[in-house]
């Protein structure tokens, strides 16, 4: 099942400064808003092409959550949930990994599969689409 997760150096790094962030925002140091307004975003397969690639709207959705708006996020990238879930059950410790039943990685890979074709039909119909037809 490990190998179907996101490497856990990188995903306890990513959940080490959202709950920075939740922690300073929480306690009125810092504002998500002005977090996400002084991180560079630049994207570029939309530098390149013009089109917004699925990962678009990726910082806005995970700064939303932290703000504990859960319809800006999904409005900014629906699979910031998605990313979310991935880095929670990434960073669960691996003696707790082993005690899930064996059926777990099979579970775990169709999951997988479903939600990258969930990303790839969400981006063409509401990225890629709208953008070269302009609708």
């Amino acid at each position: 099942m490990e190998k179907c997760l996101i490497p856990r150096r990188l995903a306890l790094t990513f959940a080490g400064l959202l709950l920075c962030v939740i922690v300073l925002h929480s306690a009125g140091i810092v504002s998500a808003d002005r977090v996400g307004s002084s991180l560079p975003l630049f994207c570029p397969f939309e530098a390149l092409t013009g089109i917004p690639c699925p990962g678009c709207g990726m910082t806005r959705a995970i700064l939303s959550m932290t703000k504990g708006d859960f319809h800006g996020a999904f409005v900014s990238n629906p699979f910031s949930f998605f990313l979310l879930f991935m880095v929670i059950i990434s960073i669960i410790p691996v003696k707790q990994m082993n005690k899930l039943p064996s059926v777990a990685p099979v579970v775990m890979n169709y999951f997988l599969i479903a939600a990258l074709i969930a990303i790839l039909i969400f981006w063409v119909f509401w990225r890629l689409l709208p953008a070269l037809f302009h609708f």
